[in-house]
């Protein structure tokens, strides 16, 4: 079983939106592996999530191999074996491999400038790179947040990628394998997927780059998910998640619960569900999900409810590592 609480839609099945995105991450990135398809019920989601990936981590003019030192720290700091897993394939394929091997080691790079990098993307802090390439590194790091949150709910929890290489046999039936890493992109190519290009409410830190419509137009998708609990709800998953998303709460929800007391019953599930995809998206369990869905809400309904939960957190992520 390679996907947990939804049936996303197959490479042989896509149409539409659904089939634009996999097609360019197909050529540019890697095969149409579970990370990819599992936003697939929601193309809204899907598009803008991969042009946030694909503009700040597979195009741009900074090394790829040391963008994937921000991919692996970030998905190392959120316990996402599967993300970690991938990501230091990628950073080995691209030139990285004394990085990789420290990083797999929980070490730093011996490099201080690396080590320097490894540790603003696990914990914020001054940037340890110039201004030029902010929007690179961010884009890059907020992406694998969302990323990382939405794989620990919807991908089964024991599935690595494997090798990721075409001469190595695949770890699963429809496993990712990795495209040409080396071969130079053209920014901007994956904002025609997007439904609409965000021209206001950009992130000032991405300047002119394709970076900030892209991660606009995710947080707006994103956000858009609240409009599934009342109004006081999603105050209580906006508070709630920006109270407990530092402190791990190593299998005791009762803090959780506790915030979530006053909501009408009606919203508690789906509050449970959005606030854990914010602050520790692996401890939904099965049981969470089927109350919630109880109320006939569809895979479409699903992850956008926690993709509301998951941006909220990136967005408080995201002053940490601009310092805002």
């Amino acid at each position: 079983m390679l996907f947990r609480h939804i049936t996303p839609i197959s490479p042989e099945d896509a149409t539409g939106p659904v089939a634009d995105v996999y097609r360019q991450v197909d050529t540019e990135f890697s095969s149409i592996g579970p990370a990819v398809r599992m936003l697939s019920p929601a193309p809204e989601l899907l598009a803008p999530c991969w042009a946030l990936l694909r503009e700040s981590l597979v195009a741009g003019a900074v090394p790829r191999w040391r963008k994937e030192i921000v991919t692996v720290s970030v998905s190392q700091r959120n316990d996402c074996a599967y993300d970690t897993a991938g990501h230091l394939v990628f950073l080995r394929l691209a030139g990285g491999e004394d990085a990789a091997d420290a990083l797999e080691h929980g070490k730093e790079p011996a490099d201080e400038d690396l080590a320097a990098l490894a540790r603003w993307a696990r914990s914020g802090g001054p940037q340890p790179f110039p201004a030029r390439e902010a929007p690179e590194y961010l884009g890059t790091a907020l992406a694998l947040h969302f990323i990382n949150r939405m794989v620990l709910v919807l991908l089964n929890e024991k599935l690595l990628p494997g090798a990721m290489r075409d001469d190595v046999p695949a770890a699963f039936d429809g496993a990712p394998i990795a495209r040409a890493i080396h071969r130079e992109r053209t920014n901007g190519d994956s904002l025609s997927l997007l439904d609409d290009v965000p021209s206001t409410g950009l992130p000032a830190w991405a300047g002119t780059s394709a970076v900030g419509p892209a991660y606009a137009a995710l947080s707006r998708a994103a956000e858009r998910g609240g409009g599934l609990l009342s109004e006081p709800a999603q105050s209580v998953v906006r508070e709630t998640i920006a109270r407990h998303r530092r402190s791990a709460l190593d299998g005791d929800r009762g803090r959780l619960t506790d915030s979530l007391a006053a909501l009408d019953p009606a919203d508690r599930a789906g509050a449970t569900l959005a606030v854990l995809a914010g602050v520790a998206p692996g401890r939904i369990t099965e049981t969470d999900v089927k109350t919630w869905r109880a109320g006939g809400y569809t895979d479409h309904c699903f992850v956008h409810l926690l993709a509301f939960g998951a941006i909220i957190a990136v967005q408080l992520v995201e002053g940490e590592l601009t310092g805002e």
